[in-house]
């Protein structure tokens, strides 16, 4: 939930907001760890496939990032 500022080109979330979106991201990123070392394990999955698997497992990295780097701008 954004929170309304004094400066006009400022966007501040609720930390509560912050907090349950980086719990549902990390939830995220440990399945998504999970599948990838299975489909890894797999000898009937194409190495194409397990590459883009875990090309997005590390962009949901950088956005957990993301959010972490907020957290802490707001000192939440």
């Amino acid at each position: 939930m954004r929170l309304k500022t004094s400066a006009e080109d400022s966007v501040q979330f609720s930390a509560p907001f912050l907090d349950n979106t980086l719990t549902k991201m990390l939830d995220l990123q440990t399945r998504m760890l999970k599948t990838g070392a299975n489909l890894a394990k797999s000898g009937d999955v194409s190495e194409d496939l397990k590459k883009e698997q875990f090309a997005q497992s590390a962009e949901l990295s950088r956005i957990i990032a993301l959010i972490c780097a907020e957290k802490a701008r707001q000192g939440a």
